[in-house]
């Protein structure tokens, strides 16, 4: 008599494609995967790394829709990458992957968030996005980052391939803002520039921290006591910061380094080496950081925003951007009464530049639709796409951030459509031409329980 072959319970993976415990477990008691496996399996650093592949890839994708860092869309186009570089993109490109219209996009930059920094916000031993004193000028948010948490996983499932790290708000000076992408397992993989601004902050967000200004008086007041007492522009310094300047460089005036790191970022943001950004949501409050970035010759950024549409010409004159979020804010604060949707359309109208920021843990995921909605409020869509992806390098000052242009790095995603669309879904994302692990504790919580083995 023949015996019908039984199908498993669980389609049996290959254990070099990584396994979650379960599945380990599974096939070890099935017999399918001996025990050095299984621990190879579970102690594989690369399983943590984000990414699929280990090695830059060369790829040709076509007969897709690439949407360009400026809005543009391009039919029948594709991407040909070399070495994790893009060499060619546009409609010549043949061959390779048929993405049957399928859209390619630039990978999505939060432009000012705390992504992991924390897990449970509500958990105090799993915060890391802050220290306590007022004025913390030498704090580094990267220094509070887990490049293993699950929160990056969500991020980059969302195509959100960059994010600007930076210290929770809620004292004046909380410390200095790193670049980040969302995959790399290790903090040398995860981090991409240490420092790249020093956050200071006005108006409520300024109203904490051991000795801290309780009024708008005082933390102008404390502002101005900060830069009188920073070095003078004399020197530049890093000190093995790699994201904070460059080697030291004398000139006639100088004589000799700060003594603390403290006086050295201080003297890179006199310096204009350094950039600084402003926490700022109310108008008169936004007034007060382009008087600070003017009276003391700073390299500034508005970050926050909300009630910017108020003073946009002003904000205009000054040359300075906006690192605009989150971008769901509503009247409910007295920092912000005058908060209102169409504030990105008359930004852009007024010829400020743009980027989008979420400004919490676990809300980038939804930065790309919440930009959707900026677009249903009158900001173009082309401009809602350059503040997703190439704005924050613009303002940053990151070239080829965000943007598909031969000789960049192939970071990038695929989604069933237009990115602004709630029902478009984020396929597959690329960095730097290596395939992103798209798995999330959801996901796989998800497959774990979509089908129940029988008893």
């Amino acid at each position: 008599m023949t015996v019908p072959k039984r199908e498993p319970l669980m389609p049996i993976p290959d254990p070099r494609g990584g396994l979650d415990r379960r599945q380990a477990l599974m096939l070890l008691g099935a017999g399918l995967l001996t025990p050095s496996e299984l621990l190879a399996s579970e102690l594989d650093p690369a399983r943590f790394s984000g990414f699929v592949d280990g090695e830059r890839q060369s790829f040709t994708l076509s007969n897709g829709t690439v949407l360009t860092h400026d809005g543009l869309v391009l039919l029948n186009a594709g991407i040909r990458v070399e070495g994790g570089r893009i060499v060619e993109v546009g409609r010549g490109v043949t061959g390779g992957e048929d993405l049957g219209g399928d859209w390619l996009v630039p990978g999505l930059v939060d432009a000012g968030c705390t992504l992991g920094m924390y897990e449970i916000g509500g958990e105090p031993s799993t915060r890391d996005d802050g220290d306590g004193p007022a004025v913390t000028v030498a704090a580094r948010a990267v220094d509070g980052l887990n490049p293993r948490s699950q929160t990056l996983a969500v991020a980059r499932a969302e195509g959100i391939t960059h994010a600007l790290l930076h210290p929770s708000l809620g004292r004046l000076v909380p410390g200095q803002a790193g670049l980040i992408r969302t995959a790399g397992g290790t903090l040398d993989s995860t981090v991409r520039r240490e420092s790249v601004a020093l956050v200071v902050c006005f108006g409520a967000s300024a109203k904490g921290g051991e000795g801290g200004p309780s009024s708008r008086i005082g933390i102008s007041r404390a502002l101005l006591e900060l830069m009188e007492g920073a070095p003078e522009p004399q020197a530049l310094s890093a000190r093995g910061r790699s994201g904070a300047g460059g080697t030291w460089r004398e000139n006639s005036r100088s004589t000799s380094p700060p003594d603390t790191e403290h006086d050295r970022v201080l003297q890179q943001v006199r310096a204009r080496s350094l950039k600084v950004i402003a926490a700022a949501d109310r108008a008169d409050d936004i007034e007060r950081a382009l008087d600070f970035f003017d009276a003391h010759q700073l390299d500034g950024l508005i970050m926050g925003g909300a009630e910017a549409w108020m003073v946009a010409s002003q904000v205009a004159d000054a040359g300075c951007g906006v690192l605009l979020g989150p971008l769901t804010t509503q009247p409910d604060s007295f920092d912000h009464i005058h908060a209102r949707y169409e504030n990105a359309a008359m930004l852009h109208d007024a010829g400020v530049p743009l980027a989008l920021r979420s400004g919490g843990n676990h809300s980038s995921r939804r930065l790309r639709l919440q930009a959707g909605l900026l677009t249903a409020h009158g900001l173009p869509h082309e401009a809602a796409i350059h503040a997703l992806t190439a704005g924050a390098g613009a303002l940053l000052g990151v070239p080829g951030l965000g943007r598909l242009d031969p000789g960049t790095a192939a970071t990038f995603f695929r989604a069933t459509g237009d990115p602004l669309q709630p029902r478009s879904q984020v396929v597959q994302v690329w960095m730097a031409g290596r395939r992103a692990d798209m798995r999330t504790r959801q996901t796989e919580l998800r497959d774990r329980f979509e089908t129940l083995s029988p008893r």
